[in-house]
């Protein structure tokens, strides 16, 4: 089961347990997306003994920090996480505190991935058909100048015969369009120009 962070989308986690053991998957996204602390292939990083609706757990970041601790407790549709012991040895970006809701699994997900002359990002349709109209699209881009790593959330954009060309997505005042046919990114502030490169699908 996949829980969220209430207020915003960066935090995820997958979690199972059987008997009184827990193992999950933990996942934030810090710094409006310049900090990924993510395993990768969603290994598992938690750890954890469940008594009577909480848990004692132990979970690693990605950047290096181990053995760190949290204790996460169920209240109706909701679970508390709280850090009782910081990661060792590393870097970390987890919250002290935060609540997050359990989020219903998504039917499946589709990414693609493109290249600019500049950025290479992943476009993932969370509505089970990488063509289909969706309200729920991930958007990952990478800078290759620096590696600088930019996440949002957006929709799909539809042509007047309700074919979807495109997504796009918004960061405060700047817009995100990418176009799929060819494909094509373009990024805008207000009326100004930032970014606007033809890509090339890898995927």
């Amino acid at each position: 089961m996949a829980w969220r962070k209430q207020r915003t989308i960066n935090v995820r986690f997958i979690i199972e347990t059987k008997d009184n053991t827990l193992t999950g998957t933990y996942c934030y996204i810090a710094q409006a997306g310049n900090r990924i602390d993510c395993p990768p292939d969603d290994e598992i990083n938690i750890h954890g003994i469940v008594r009577n609706g909480k848990a004692e757990v132990v979970f690693s970041s990605s950047f290096g920090g181990k053995n760190g601790h949290a204790r996460l407790e169920l209240n109706g549709e909701q679970m508390m996480w709280q850090l009782t012991k910081p990661p060792v040895r590393g870097d970390y970006y987890a919250p002290l505190n935060y609540i997050l809701t359990r989020h219903p699994p998504a039917t499946s997900s589709v990414t693609r991935e493109f290249s600019t002359m500049k950025f290479t990002v992943m476009i993932t349709s969370h509505c089970g058909d990488f063509n289909a109209p969706c309200n729920d699209v991930s958007y990952l881009g990478v800078r290759k100048s620096d590696n600088s790593v930019m996440a949002l959330k957006g929709k799909t954009l539809q042509s007047s015969a309700g074919e979807v060309v495109g997504a796009e997505f918004v960061n405060g005042n700047v817009n995100y369009k990418v176009d799929y046919k060819p494909v094509k990114l373009t990024v805008n502030d207000g009326g100004r120009v930032l970014v606007n490169q033809a890509g090339q699908w890898v995927n």
